[in-house]
């Protein structure tokens, strides 16, 4: 699975979209995401950003 994480952009064909960062580190659980694009600047910082998601990787 292509996961593209972005508040504004429109999501590539072939890609599942999420907007807040644990939507993706819950898809990322799964252990079947195959790449994965992070948008960093989100438009609510509160409910984090790109960045949470690599900081949950490492």
């Amino acid at each position: 699975m292509k996961v593209y994480l972005d508040d504004e952009r429109t999501t590539p064909d072939g890609w599942h979209r999420v907007y807040w960062p644990d939507e993706a580190i819950a898809l990322l659980k799964t252990g079947i995401v195959t790449d994965l694009s992070l948008d960093h600047d989100l438009g609510d910082d509160d409910r984090g950003t790109g960045y949470d998601v690599v900081l949950w990787i490492e």
